[in-house]
């Protein structure tokens, strides 16, 4: 057998060919790894636009095999060898992936671990122990990486470091376990036309601003998806849903190839029929449990979307979980990755809270992966994206640091990105149907934006939204910094001086509809309920930062509670008359929820607190800084609001406690008063210690038999009233970051009689 296939020359042709290399490789004399459709080393150098494997190389070049070679997985069971799997095939159509060739391929920008097809003249690539392994992309490397040193070095010889470009992992294993949790998280793709029902209901609401997953794109991949595995997914046969999850486990650890002319259709398509991936299936999972949770608003009825419940919308998590997990077991690191981390983290922070582990775990891996993929550098033109996908990175990097800036205040904790390391490109205020032209309309389209890239319409997107919170994120991170570092009451004084002239500075740089939203009443007629959502966002942004620096200010710089007073009670009017708002209250539950939990929560136990020490003075000032019969009344209201939240909204925890502290304090401040006993002498005025117990007591609720001057203490002048110290008899000051009010409502004694 061996002389047969001896003289019949197919021998000497292997041998002949184990020497073959790219084109690049073979005249930088240069070591290949004979990987397709692009070598490792042309990926590292720049030049995967030149990298083709001839033939015959001392001939005129040939054309480019479309076709990749299929692969298997080796599926073993717990208890037995690995046994092949064959993969589906669908030879009927054309692969997507045979679309985006046909533009000549340049640096794969998805930075993700793939099974690795092999040049057909390529040597078998061999770990230490003999077994076939693959090349993983290890993700951006800085300036001071290991392998910049060699890079400095090397760089100018036009010579790259052997073996530091990709690691060598060996060849995933695919268990049957995997398959058969595969199988089972694709059964929720039985009712195709549900799904498409409730993604298409989903655009209807967002008017196309979802998170970031357009609705274009999405689009493609449900039609590939059903064009291609519609039946296999209706009927549900073992074997060939078996073949099917086989097929998205190989497409998911192969990198999705683009460049600078490949348009959105043929990006999207590179990712569904033939090709479908894990990242697609979560992201279909994660937009459908989005539009479960959203309830229908008034006037339509909710039985025709049975599905539209909380424990569907759970499911539907559950589900997107399930796809990252399989995602990080193939190391996919890439747009449509992040993508799907993005839209999970705004699901799930609906579904458990903005302050549950799940929520805060789930942000710091979006940082994470931005981070490996490179974002944080901002688009280059060296990358050679597509016009869309430039814009949508910029957005994903936007929210993605305003989201991580948001959590980090909400909970008190030091960031995991800062905007010192960050290059915060604002994206262009485009609709999303803008993003997907090209030529003269796209022209046209950039020359409709004024010279600092926002809309001239005065239409506020949640792209318009993105723009502008990125900067008041950026300021919000160094009031972060403030409140957490350890500076110097003349440092804070200084930063804080600082951080309100650069605060100044932005608010005159922004366009006059926007700053029309900050100075007037919110236009609500002939506008849509999501771009009212962005409007209050936006609203609410221009004075939220000034409260929390003031916080700041009080807590650790001694300056008085005026300022303060003022902001909280401008801010809570405006939660007051958003929650009475019918409309986006059954609509958009969730982030209705969401502002009374965080905005609202916030201002009203600045007011609460001001307005219960007020009650203690022993004579009423004529002019006190909160109205006492308007005060009760809002905060009456907001409890009331806080009462309401459904307790299966991820925020219902953190508004119960707060309706129980605020009705705790009204309690306190209405119940009759303790019969009279004779007042200390107004010249024994207590100590600034004494009148710290004495509040605390009145909040925590002191014995009934107390008398009533462990409660009142005198001051010269109202005015000089002053929320100088509030600690509430824990460790971490009230007025400090927002954890502190939490750990606060968490050490209250609910059992003590009011």
């Amino acid at each position: 057998m061996y002389l047969a296939a001896w003289e019949s020359g197919l021998v000497p042709a292997i041998l002949f060919a184990l020497s073959r290399s790219c084109e690049p490789c073979r005249r930088s004399k240069l070591k290949c790894d004979h990987v397709v459709p692009t070598c490792g080393r042309c990926i590292k150098r720049q030049c995967a636009d030149q990298c083709i494997y001839h033939p015959n190389p001392l001939t005129q070049a040939r054309r480019r095999e479309k076709t990749t070679p299929s692969t298997r997985f080796a599926v073993r069971s717990d208890d037995g060898p690995a046994i092949p799997v064959q993969s589906i095939e669908v030879q009927t159509v054309e692969s997507p992936n045979i679309l985006a060739s046909q533009v000549t391929p340049a640096r794969s920008t998805e930075v993700v671990t793939r099974e690795v097809h092999r040049a057909a003249s390529a040597p078998p690539l061999q770990s230490r122990d003999g077994s076939a392994n693959r090349t993983i992309n290890i993700g951006f490397l800085g300036e001071t990486s290991y392998i910049s040193i060699f890079t400095d070095g090397l760089g100018s010889f036009d010579v790259s470091s052997p073996g530091l470009e990709s690691s060598e992992v060996q060849e995933m294993s695919l268990s049957h376990d995997r398959i058969i949790q595969g199988c089972k998280l694709l059964s929720f793709l039985k009712d195709k036309h549900m799904i498409n029902r409730l993604v298409s209901r989903w655009y209807e609401i967002c008017e196309d601003e979802a998170c970031i997953c357009i609705e274009p794109i999405m689009k493609e991949w449900l039609w590939g998806l059903g064009m291609h595995h519609g039946d296999v997914l209706r009927d549900q046969n073992p074997e060939k849903i078996r073949r099917l999850c086989e097929l998205i486990w190989r497409n998911t650890q192969t990198p999705v190839i683009f460049n600078q002319n490949t348009t959105a259709k043929h990006w999207a398509r590179s990712a569904t029929g033939p090709s479908i991936r894990w990242e697609v299936i979560g992201l279909i999972a994660v937009v459908a449990g989005q539009s479960a949770n959203t309830p229908e608003p008034f006037g339509r009825g909710s039985k025709k979307h049975n599905s539209a419940h909380s424990s569907f919308a759970r499911q539907m998590n559950e589900i997107a979980e399930a796809c990252l997990n399989f995602c990080r077991d193939c190391g996919a690191l890439g747009d449509m990755f992040t993508w799907l981390l993005m839209e999970n983290y705004s699901l799930t922070a609906k579904i458990k809270g903005e302050a549950s582990h799940a929520t805060y775990t789930l942000s710091g891996e979006i940082v994470a992966s931005a981070v490996a993929m490179g974002l944080h550098r901002g688009v280059k033109e060296e990358d050679r994206l597509p016009f869309f996908l430039a814009e949508l990175r910029k957005r994903l990097l936007c929210q993605m640091y305003g989201a991580e800036i948001g959590i980090s205040t909400f909970t008190g904790r030091p960031p995991r990105i800062s905007h010192r390391y960050c290059n915060l490109q604002p994206p262009l205020d485009l609709a999303v149907s803008q993003l997907l032209l090209g030529g003269d309309d796209l022209t046209l389209a950039l020359a409709s934006l004024d010279e600092k890239g926002f809309n001239t319409s005065g239409r506020v997107r949640r792209v318009t939204w993105i723009r502008i919170w990125i900067g008041f994120a950026i300021q919000r991170e160094d009031i972060l910094d403030l409140a957490l570092g350890p500076y110097t009451r003349d440092e804070i004084l200084q930063r804080a001086e600082d951080i309100k002239n650069r605060h100044r500075r932005y608010i005159e740089e922004l366009p006059e509809f926007i700053k029309k939203i900050r100075d007037s009443p919110i236009e609500i007629e002939g506008r849509p309920p999501t771009e009212i959502l962005f409007m209050i966002v936006i609203h609410q942004s221009f004075r939220s930062n000034d409260l929390l620096l003031q916080r700041v200010l009080i807590r650790k710089a001694g300056a008085s509670s005026e300022e303060l007073i003022r902001l909280a009670r401008s801010i809570l009017k405006d939660i007051l008359l958003i929650s009475q708002r019918h409309d986006l209250g059954t609509l958009f539950k969730t982030d209705i929820a969401s502002l009374l939990a965080v905005q609202g929560m916030r201002s009203a136990a600045v007011m609460a607190v001001e307005l219960l020490k007020q009650e203690q003075l022993p004579v009423y000032p004529k002019t006190p800084l909160l109205p006492r019969s308007q005060t009760i009344q809002d905060l009456a209201v907001f409890a009331a609001g806080l009462g309401a939240v459904d307790p299966s909204d991820g925020s219902f925890s953190i508004c119960d406690q707060g309706r129980k502290v605020i009705s705790h304090i009204l309690d306190r401040i209405l119940s009759p008063p303790d019969p009279p006993i004779q007042r200390q002498a107004s010249s024994e005025q207590p100590t600034h210690q004494d009148q710290d117990q004495q509040v605390n007591e009145a909040v925590m609720g002191a014995p009934a038999n107390e008398p009533t001057q462990s409660y009142g203490f005198h001051i010269p002048c109202a005015t000089d009233f002053t929320m100088t110290d509030l600690n509430f008899g824990i460790d971490a000051p009230f007025l400090g970051p927002d954890n502190d009010f939490m750990q606060w409502l968490e050490n209250m004694d609910w059992e003590r009689p009011v």
